[in-house]
């Protein structure tokens, strides 16, 4: 008689499971089946897009007011940075309310991933690299008595960009060695 019960609660526990699994399955997705505040995939996509778009507009308005195009080319340079600055806008947005747990696959507590504490150690020493380097550069132009051209300041910022993305993938890779060895 107890084995008979046990093997009915078990059942039912594993049919509970099942449903469980099979009803999470349908409210999540690749990119997320629902927003933060309680809206659907389409109020997901939705939001996203018309936040992006407004301030991929926004920011053309700020292109063409500190451009002031006179030719062909400045007026596409402000749509360029619409474009641009729009798409990347959908996607921040898309990334602020999207909520976590509708993502197919994803960690419930990122935070508690050893993971997370490699790539925190890998910013900190990116941003201590970006320091080092702000710091040559600027000592480098104090003594410099010329003004500096637009593309040589331009490479110069990018070339500290390109220090810290390094220097946070090789820390990376390092404290991972570390951590597996």
């Amino acid at each position: 008689m107890m084995d008979n019960q046990t093997g009915n609660t078990n059942q039912l526990h594993a049919e509970a499971a099942e449903s469980n699994t099979a009803a999470k399955k349908k409210t999540t997705s690749a990119f997320g089946a629902k927003t933060i505040f309680g809206g659907g995939k389409v109020a997901l996509w939705c939001t996203s897009i018309v936040v992006g778009v407004v301030i991929g507009v926004i920011f053309g308005i700020i292109a063409f007011l500190i451009r002031r195009p006179a030719q062909l080319s400045d007026w596409i340079f402000v749509v360029l940075m619409t474009v641009l600055i729009g798409e990347c806008s959908v996607g921040f947005c898309w990334v602020a309310i999207v909520d976590r747990s509708t993502i197919t696959g994803v960690i419930p507590h990122p935070e508690e991933n050893v993971e997370d504490t490699w790539r925190t150690r890998a910013k900190s020493a990116a941003l201590i690299a970006m320091v080092l380097a702000d710091t040559i550069l600027l000592l480098l132009v104090s003594f410099y008595d010329k003004p500096i051209p637009s593309p040589i300041a331009a490479f110069a910022l990018l070339s500290i960009m390109l220090i810290g993305l390094i220097t946070m993938a090789c820390a990376y890779f390092v404290y991972r060695k570390k951590a597996i060895a």
